[in-house]
């Protein structure tokens, strides 16, 4: 007889945050051209090394809202208080990368909200430059290096090291005891970050309760060959998850007092099955997870 063991955590694997666009078909195009995505599937996937993201097509204008400036505070471990600019992604390059990134965008027909930067606290210095997609959503290209480094001369890559979703809350230090002790988060630290497994954000304090604004539904689409027609639920985050995992992960939050948005619910397409449940966070992000398998594997 096989025993469950009760001390297993499920596990977070290959996350993708989750962006209601103006119109699917010209985002992805964007995301192709203009930022060299190579793989862009017809479940709204737009991926490059380093970078994924699903897009979804919004149901209405009114629910296309990039995130605006987050507050200052003082909270964070170096004398910096925070971003000028809002955040919707923050992508980590290599810093003799980052200019060559913005050049290649710009000359893709990409827009450059905000020239590169620098900026130092902490014993390092910082290099940003902000891009901005079709529907305004800022990526934030970021670098750093130590403040004694010298420059260096290497060879220049088109690279995106690791992109981490921002999200805009209410209550920053409810948040990140929320993300700890109930979604069970393997690292939250005083920087906002918060990771489990391969599930990585970056919680920052809205200036009004009107910034937080979790994903509406989107729209379905319907009739194109190869498209599927999106969720039946918002979506903020998706994380792939162990068929078998959801319900551990339901379990285990539910356990701890979070809210499940919806139970495990299986449905199938294709020659898969797919298993998805929702996870609600103090500002109602949804977090979707989501397991799959061929079908008829019992």
């Amino acid at each position: 007889m096989a025993f469950k063991d009760a001390t297993r955590k499920g596990k977070f694997e290959l996350t993708f945050p989750v962006r209601l666009v103006s119109d699917v078909k010209k985002s992805q195009e964007w995301f192709r051209d203009v930022l060299k995505c190579n793989d862009i599937s017809g479940w709204g996937h737009a991926t490059r090394e380093g970078m994924g993201i699903i897009l979804l097509q919004a149901a209405s204008p009114e629910d296309i809202r990039p995130n605006t400036v987050p507050k200052k505070h003082s909270d964070y471990p170096t004398e910096w208080d925070g971003p000028d600019y809002g955040w919707d992604s923050l992508i980590y390059v290599k810093w003799e990368n980052l200019d060559y990134i913005v050049e290649e965008v710009r000359s893709n027909g990409g827009k450059i909200a905000i020239e590169p930067f620098e900026y130092s606290h902490g014993g390092h210095t910082y290099k940003k430059a902000h891009i901005s997609d079709l529907d305004g959503y800022n990526m934030v290209l970021s670098a750093r290096r130590l403040q004694t480094d010298e420059q260096m001369n290497h060879d220049q890559e088109s690279i995106f090291k690791k992109t981490y979703q921002v999200r805009l809350v209410s209550d920053l230090k409810k948040s990140m005891e929320w993300y700890s002790n109930v979604l069970g988060c393997d690292e939250v630290n005083n920087w906002g970050y918060a990771r489990r497994g391969e599930m990585e954000v970056i919680l920052q304090q809205a200036v009004s309760p009107h910034d937080v604004r979790p994903n509406a539904l989107s729209a379905k689409i319907k009739g194109i060959p190869n498209t599927w027609e999106g969720p039946d639920e918002p979506w903020d985050t998706f994380v792939h998850t162990p068929w078998e995992d959801v319900a551990l992960i339901v379990d285990e939050v539910r356990g701890k007092g979070g809210t499940i948005g919806m139970e495990p619910t299986e449905s199938s397409e294709d020659g898969w099955d797919f298993v998805n449940a929702q996870i609600l966070d103090p500002d109602g992000y949804s977090i979707i997870l989501g397991g799959m398998r061929r079908s008829n594997i019992s």
